[in-house]
């Protein structure tokens, strides 16, 4: 099965597998934003997570209180802002302002520390993205500092796959030596005492988080088979 995904600036992620791969991926990373004048965190989740995100929290953070929500009309989408508040350990309370933009094709999140309704709705505002043939993404200027962009997949009978860009600063931390040969690039174990592994093609590299219920040999074996492809939409700053 083949599918393929948006990273945060548009790049395509194709995956390749003998799994099934219909399930949606969640894109990470840091975009420049114009009201802001400087980087900012962003996740793109499939469409859908602004109410799955609202039913979650109220069904299992009892102790959060939701101060206020407001929805917007916002480049062909709905924007929801919701200033929340948490107890802290030290007794206190803490104040964050969540913002979920939701269109068809999937839905822009991203938060700011404080009472920042309207700041962040004009974080919203300014910030250039759109929906595309293949999803959502954003046309701002992507950094890969302080985190190098990011597509999360949960791909069933093997795990969690965390796929970055094969950057310069990502491939620094692959070990010097060969890997074991697959079909279309090469497997590492990085810590001996775990099962995780790292897949290394020409343009990607994976960490593969295997489930528990996920037995060794069918584990190697889906990631002999694995083929993933980061294809760049543009150079990141």
């Amino acid at each position: 099965m083949r599918v393929e995904h948006l990273a945060l600036d548009g790049a395509v992620i194709g995956i390749e597998a003998q799994a099934d791969l219909s399930a949606g991926a969640t894109a990470t990373g840091w975009a420049i934003v114009p009201s802001l004048m400087r980087a900012h965190p962003f996740t793109i989740c499939p469409a859908g997570h602004s109410q799955a995100f609202a039913d979650h929290a109220l069904s299992n953070f009892t102790a959060m209180n939701i101060v206020s929500t407001t929805d917007y009309s916002l480049k062909g989408g709905s924007l929801r802002v919701a200033e929340v508040e948490f107890p802290t350990a030290t007794g206190g309370v803490r104040t964050l302002t969540i913002g979920a933009w939701e269109g068809r094709g999937g839905c822009l999140t991203t938060s700011l520390v404080g009472s920042a309704v309207d700041r962040l709705v004009e974080v919203f505002d300014t910030l250039r993205f759109r929906e595309r043939a293949r999803g959502l993404a954003i046309d701002s200027p992507i950094t890969s500092r302080p985190r190098v962009p990011e597509v999360i997949k949960e791909v069933p009978g093997i795990g969690v796959l965390n796929i970055q860009p094969a950057l310069p600063s990502v491939l620094e931390r692959i070990p010097r030596t060969r890997g074991k040969a697959t079909s279309h690039g090469e497997l590492f174990r990085i810590r001996a005492t775990s099962r995780a592994l790292t897949y290394v093609s020409n343009s990607a590299v994976v960490n593969i988080d295997p489930f528990e219920e996920t037995e060794s040999p069918a584990l190697m074996a889906a990631a002999q088979e694995l083929r993933i492809e980061w294809t760049p939409a543009r150079g990141m700053r």
